[in-house]
């Protein structure tokens, strides 16, 4: 497992709000450059923080930072680990002062396994595998719980977002989020007794959706008063026939009975005996015998058709009012109305009903009042209609639409308690819809939960043993005289030397003396091996480890700096990943070269990253501020300006053409002038040097370009502000070529070695 890449790394020193370009990665081999202050120390000190597994005490406490390792695992300051199982290994400033007090002249222990001990070596060999085995399943596991629990999360968010939706209301869902739906599904159980239909669904939101209670309502059932009792008797009265009073003359004439009662009293009342309409005496007689026919009990029958006319219009109007008060489906609450509904409809079915047969029975009433003697024939349905009957089956009516009503009014009186009611259905209606869900992604979590534990116990008893088996099998003595070795040949004498003791190391000179007040370079060689020395320990294998190097080579000499670099590429060259960090061009030049000459022995295999710390002062706080970035494509390319002229030299000279026409002829000058000092030490100019080596090329080579170049070019003035070169782009070309050629005839090894470096 590798470092793939510093997604983020903010709030710590330099390192202000840094956020990982995409192509900006680490790779099997990576080279860091950047110089003093530029925040190396500051991004080793986030990888120790993950080899240590606490975040380091030089670190600001509000550093955040987030690291991408190459099994997709990422590791941030709140989730510090390591991942790499004792594999990454970091060696800085905070290293040495860990491990070293110089005034003491002592180290801490390295603990290197005994080879004698065979049966304990070949069981920790055996353990290493099957813990490293143990700890990827644990951590298949873990990713796998993770994966449960983000499923868990993110169901519990979107059935919370279901029942905000389904019952929408300000007062009830607000607030409503994730933390409730967990706490339903872990007190009880959702099945379909509390599913709902489309039908009631529907209802339950429209109650949540009110904001302040229906009205009251206050209709009463009964019928209008004496209603009843007036049909039935009206009923009856048209049931006893008039026609029985009439005389025998008049049944046949049975209309004009009305005109002959208002004619006998008109007569009577003005004393008029002869007959207004025939003219004919109006005799005693004849008057007697109209009498006898209009007595009080015809009076009294006809009177009592009258009132009854005019009772049953009141009472029609009555019934029509009666029948317009019965409320409307919409003025009934919610849950209410299904049941309302269903015997409104009744109700008016009975209303509607009664009030056909008054229909009848007024007109039947008029049709008696009109002519009282003829015989009375009542339609089939006034005939058959019981009132009695009728008035049972209102009776049932009636108590069915007043008990609902009760309960529309009960529930206007207890609208908050009513829409609570509504939330919790609408809400365990959602919740049973999902509880399957939650069931199956529940019970996710628990196996992968359970199987992570067992895994860990796996773990923690496979690294007990192996701790046992370290503890037996640490052998401190050869890791101190595998130091020793590295630390003689690093320095170039033996005297400075390990010795065991106490569970660490003291440092001493001949004799057993405490070597103290070493130099910086010493100190640097004894910190540098010490690391080194690291690699084999605790039965740590090369292709396991991931190193990261921050300025091996600090208050080194140019030897010392060169046996550091040796030294380092010959004990890190199988390493998994190695980072190095350096301020030092000479050494990045040389780790450089080591790098790219790995990658191309075998692209396969390893990879590259040459990257920069590019540190600028931002313009708007005066603040300096680290980015991780590229290389520069001429630090890629270029050990050093000599590099770069000759490379541009050597491809004027062979193609005979260039874009750099007015550098050209400094570039070339320039080249020579540095070649110099190799071919011909001691000599101040390329025109001496030339002269040296003049009979040595003139056959060889344009000697006369050369010669041309070292008269215009050997100079600098100010003129070239205003003026082109002196020399013609075919003069500069022949010079390009002809110093390559110098340069080859010259030092034929050093031109084939720097053809190697810069073509």
């Amino acid at each position: 497992m590798r470092i793939e890449k510093i997604i983020e790394l903010r709030n710590a020193g330099v390192w202000r709000s840094f956020t990982a370009p995409s192509d900006v990665s680490l790779a099997a081999r990576t080279l860091i450059f950047g110089f003093n202050g530029s925040g190396k120390t500051t991004l080793s000190r986030v990888f120790s923080s993950i080899q240590r597994g606490v975040l380091e005490d030089r670190l600001p406490p509000e550093t955040s930072f987030k690291v991408l390792t190459s099994d997709s695992t990422t590791i941030t300051q709140d989730s510090l680990s390591d991942p790499f199982d004792n594999n990454l290994l970091v060696f800085n400033t905070d290293f040495i002062a860990r491990n070293f007090e110089w005034d003491a002249s002592s180290s801490k222990g390295i603990a290197y396994l005994s080879e004698k001990k065979i049966d304990a070596r070949k069981e920790y060999e055996e353990i290493s595998p099957k813990l490293a085995a143990a700890r990827l399943k644990s951590k298949g596991h873990e990713t796998a719980l993770k994966k449960a629990e983000k499923e868990l999360s993110d169901f519990k968010t979107r059935v919370a977002r279901n029942i905000r939706e389904a019952a929408a209301s300000s007062v009830y869902t607000q607030s409503y989020d994730a933390r409730k739906i967990q706490s339903h599904y872990s007190k009880a159980s959702y099945g379909q007794i509390h599913r709902l239909s489309d039908e009631e669904l529907k209802k339950l939101q429209e109650v949540l959706a009110m904001r302040e209670p229906l009205p009251e309502i206050g209709f009463t059932t009964k019928l209008p008063d004496g209603l009843l009792s007036w049909f039935s008797t009206s009923l009856e009265l048209l049931r006893q026939p008039i026609s029985v009073l009439a005389m025998k003359e008049f049944e046949e004439h049975s209309e004009a009975l009305r005109w002959i009662e208002q004619g006998l009293h008109y007569h009577d009342k003005n004393g008029v005996s002869e007959c207004l309409l025939c003219g004919n005496a109006f005799s005693e007689e004849r008057r007697r015998v109209l009498r006898n026919l209009f007595d009080s009990s015809w009076n009294g029958a006809l009177t009592a058709v009258d009132e009854s006319l005019k009772r049953g219009q009141l009472q029609r109007q009555a019934l029509r009012d009666f029948y317009r008060s019965i409320p409307k489906e919409s003025e009934v609450s919610v849950e209410h109305r299904p049941g309302f509904s269903e015997t409104r409809s009744l109700l008016a079915n009975a209303i509607e009903k009664l009030g056909f047969r008054i229909g009848e029975l007024f007109e039947c009433l008029e049709e008696r009042a009109g002519n009282p003697t003829k015989e009375i024939i009542l339609p089939d349905g006034l005939k058959s209609f019981d009132p009695k009957e009728w008035s049972e089956q209102y009776a049932e009516i009636e108590s069915s639409i007043s008990s609902l009503l009760k309960g529309h009014n009960d529930a206007v009186k207890n609208f908050s308690l009513l829409q609570r009611g509504a939330f919790a259905k609408i809400e365990a209606h959602v919740l049973s819809t999902n509880q399957n869900e939650w069931n199956r992604i529940q019970k996710s979590v628990m196996d992968e939960g359970a199987s992570k534990e067992d895994a860990l116990g796996t773990v923690r008893a496979l690294s007990d043993r192996q701790l046992e088996l370290r503890n037996a099998l640490e052998d401190r003595g050869v890791a101190a005289d595998k130091m020793n070795e590295l630390i003689w040949a690093y320095l170039g004498h033996k005297e400075i030397r390990l010795v065991a003791e106490d569970g660490g190391y003291k440092i001493v000179r001949p004799g057993g003396r405490p070597a103290k007040e070493l130099s910086e370079g010493e100190r640097t060689a004894v910190a540098f091996c010490y690391f080194l020395t690291q690699l084999a320990a605790e039965g740590r294998k090369a292709e396991n480890l991931v190193l990261v190097i921050d300025d091996p080579i600090s208050s080194l000499d140019t030897a010392a700096r060169t046996y550091a670099y040796s030294l380092m590429t010959r004990m890190t060259k199988k390493c998994s990943q190695v980072i190095l960090l350096t301020h030092n061009t000479s050494f990045m030049n040389m780790v450089k070269r080591e790098f790219q000459n790995l990658c191309k022995r075998d692209a396969t295999k390893w990879d590259m990253a040459l990257l920069t710390l590019d540190c600028r002062t931002s313009g708007s706080t005066g603040d300096r501020e680290t980015a991780l970035t590229h290389m520069h494509p001429l630090l890629v390319n270029y050990s050093s300006e000599y590099h770069y002229l000759f490379n541009l030299v050597q491809k004027a000279g062979q193609s005979q053409a260039t874009d750099q026409l007015f550098l050209l002829p400094n570039a070339t000058r320039k080249l020579l002038e540095m070649f110099s000092t190799f071919c011909s030490p001691g000599k101040p100019s390329f025109a001496e040097a030339l002269m040296d080596h003049h009979d040595a090329v003139k056959d060889r080579l344009d000697v006369r370009a050369l010669e041309r170049l070292v008269q215009i070019e050997s100079h600098g003035t100010m003129e070239g502000l205003n003026s082109l070169p002196e020399l013609t782009l075919e003069e500069a070309l022949r010079a390009a070529k002809s110093s390559i050629e110098f340069i080859k005839e010259v030092g034929k090894d050093h031109y084939k070695k720097m053809m190697q470096v810069c073509t």
